[in-house]
């Protein structure tokens, strides 16, 4: 199967892929690109009717990204490394100290396979490509990290937790992040 585009009037050009790997229809938004990711033994027509049920999210998710996000979509690592060396460990030292967290230190990495970590020793390693996310999202990780100083799993106590410091949208928060992917091309 080979991919095709549309174009959106409100979103631009509209990528459908086929992905023999993926399980479920997909949408995502990352720097400023909408693809409709189409799984083993999934369609074009079907994904095409996935897309235009669920556009009115991802036309709010595409304008959210291009308000709150003031980088340019096509930033090299090395421009966003430094943006993120600059913006991450202040924002991260302003939330630890607002909701009485501790923590060791903040790396910044250039990882591609999840926004942050939080280390035993709790040492909180956050990628570049936060950068790219919306600043309530960014937020969003930091403080999910943050409680893993305290929790150290995913368990229902890490969970109250967050849920907790998010003001009960733990859950929205999520899957708002969930729209997103750090998986850059």
């Amino acid at each position: 199967m080979n991919d095709y585009i549309i174009n959106d009037t409100d979103l631009g050009t509209v990528l459908f892929r086929y992905n023999p790997r993926a399980k479920r229809y997909i949408v995502r938004v990352r720097r400023q690109q909408v693809t409709v990711t189409v799984p083993y033994r999934g369609n074009f027509d079907f994904a095409e009717r996935f897309f235009r049920e669920n556009r009115q999210k991802v036309i709010h998710q595409f304008q959210s990204l291009q308000e709150t996000n003031p980088l340019s979509p096509k930033l090299s690592d090395a421009v966003l490394r430094e943006q993120a060396k600059e913006y991450l460990p202040n924002a991260l030292n302003r939330l630890a100290q607002q909701y009485g967290f501790e923590y060791r230190e903040v790396k910044i990495r250039k990882s591609k396979t999840r926004w942050g970590s939080c280390s035993r020793n709790r040492t909180i390693n956050l990628s570049i490509y936060l950068m790219l996310l919306p600043r309530h999202l960014i937020e969003y990780v930091m403080l999910h990290e943050l409680c893993h100083t305290i929790e150290m799993n995913h368990g229902p106590a890490f969970w109250n937790l967050l849920e907790q410091y998010t003001q009960g949208k733990n859950q929205a928060l999520r899957k708002e992040l969930k729209g997103f992917s750090i998986r850059i091309p």
